[in-house]
């Protein structure tokens, strides 16, 4: 064989030997919500293929020191610890607190920092000089963390969101009255904007730990003995930093691991029972009650108009009845909310999250029942206009005593399907933070692992709006082919 040949063939070899080696490398797969989550883990905004944070560049040096390679796994942050036991990833590192509920069901590491809550307010706010002076007011924070707790305690009113963005952004636009986070939050989403300002020193610490399965205590120990290796090293206080997130809690932290000695600290306890469970459900059901009616309510009066616009009106306002049809039909209602609950501020209309979700699930239902109208139109013969005409009414009052009681009728099962629909899509207002009952059961089985139980009494509370509606529109119905039948009846007598 010629030297060029072996030495092809050597190269070879070694390309397919780095192979088999690369995939033999054990994975580390590890779950956050890079979603508002910086510093610890977010998209970089001048490279978006890829994400940042300090949490992210720790998990690499803990994966390098256990000879891993590091795979991180986006997840929605209200339910990370039932998709780690589910198996989607084998950690948890998205700043998360060791509390009594969790630790019933899964294992935590070492601790890997020091963190304290910091409530933040208007930059003109004057009433506001502590936690003390909120149990009249409402504050936002996350749902499920050691800040939604401690609100919960003091019996503070709050309300829990999904990140961090959408609650500074509605301090900023009067929707709260202030925000409690963990310091790492503040420090980045608030501290440097000009319209908020801190109240007070940052207070009430506890930890950040890695979230693991239980069982997996081999793995436990790999990752408690790579922690004290990156603080003995000072990889870790390089990293914290780098973020300006190094301060003297961290140094009694990095002190202590490096002596030896172990880190004491306190789980926070779930603020949960059953009583107030059912209740906080009870009132959550309230709210969706009132959302799809009110919804409802629009969408009946507002397709009405559409649907006649769209069959009878003029050119212009029958191509411009369309176009809102179809916009509404063709995007998503999510993104509708999104749109009028963040985007109309910038225009100055600034509507509190309940009124944006009832306008905005109006709006779209309309839509929808705008077909449902002009199908059942339709469904009238031409000639009870004819006959209307033929005794001396109006258009208007044709359609008023003729046309729409007989399309009324024909419309009513498919608007009674519409109206159930709308029950369970007002769950989507939780993407604006409105306390409705499917948001409501996510929080409160997020935060106590109960989703059977929940679930049951959530899908009962669902059953027991709709059943009685769908109940009452058969009823209608009956009735109102009973008395169709009777003026056929009477019909035929006549002639």
């Amino acid at each position: 064989m010629s030297g060029r040949k072996q030495r092809g063939v050597v190269a070879l070899y070694l390309v397919i030997l780095c192979a088999v080696s690369g995939q033999a490398q054990k994975v580390l797969r590890w779950g956050a919500d890079p979603s508002g989550g910086a510093p610890y883990v977010f998209t970089d905004p001048a490279n978006p293929n890829q994400y940042i944070g300090y949490e992210k560049e720790m998990i690499e040096a803990l994966a390098a020191h256990m000879g891993r390679r590091p795979v991180m796994v986006a997840t929605d942050w209200e339910a990370i610890v039932p998709a780690l036991e589910r198996g989607e990833f084998d950690i948890i590192v998205n700043g998360l607190e060791p509390t009594e509920d969790r630790a019933a069901r899964i294992l935590f590491s070492k601790p890997y920092y020091v963190f304290n809550l910091q409530l933040t307010v208007r930059r003109e706010e004057r009433r506001i000089t502590s936690l003390e002076d909120c149990r009249d007011k409402l504050v936002g924070t996350l749902g499920n963390t050691a800040a939604s707790r401690l609100l919960a305690e003091r019996r503070v009113p709050f309300r829990g969101y999904a990140d961090p963005v959408a609650a500074y952004r509605d301090l900023e636009l009067g929707r709260l009255d202030a925000v409690l986070m963990d310091v790492p939050m503040e420090a980045y989403y608030a501290r440097d904007n000009p319209r908020l300002r801190p109240v007070g020193p940052p207070f009430r610490g506890g930890v950040y730990v890695v979230g693991l399965r239980r069982g997996d205590e081999a793995l436990k120990a790999e990752i408690d003995a790579a922690i004290d290796a990156i603080m003995r090293d000072g990889t870790l206080e390089r990293i914290l930093r780098r973020w300006n997130l190094w301060d003297e809690a961290q140094a009694e932290l990095h002190a202590a691991m490096r002596r030896g000695e172990g880190v004491s600290y306190t789980m926070t306890a779930a603020s949960f029972n059953w009583s107030d469970a059912l209740e906080r459900l009870a009132r959550a059901a309230v709210v969706t009650v009132a959302l799809a009616f009110g919804a409802m309510f629009i969408a009946l009066v507002l397709g009405l108009l559409l649907a006649i616009g769209q069959s009878k009106g003029s050119g212009w306002l029958s191509a411009l009845c369309t176009a809102y049809i179809e916009f509404f039909r063709g995007t998503p209602v999510l993104v509708q909310l999104l749109f009028l609950y963040f985007g109309l501020p910038q225009i100055g209309v600034a509507l509190p999250g309940w009124l944006t979700a009832l306008v905005g699930l109006g709006l779209n239902y309309a839509a929808y029942e705008s077909q449902v109208y002009r199908a059942a139109l339709e469904a009238v013969p031409r000639g009870q206009w004819e006959a209307a005409y033929s005794l001396g009414m109006s258009s208007v009052l044709a359609f008023r005593r003729i046309v729409l009681p007989q399309a009324l009728r024909v419309a009513l099962p498919p608007m009674t399907n519409d109206f159930v629909s709308l029950f369970k899509d007002t769950s989507v207002a939780f993407a604006i933070s409105v306390w409705e009952l499917a948001t409501a059961y996510r929080e409160l089985a997020n935060a106590t692992g109960e989703f059977l139980l929940l679930g049951a009494v959530v899908s009962a509370f669902y059953l027991a709006m709709s059943l009685p509606l769908a109940h009452a529109a058969r009823r209608l119905e009956q009735r109102q082919a009973r008395r169709r039948a009777l003026q056929l009846q009477a019909a035929e007598v006549m002639t």
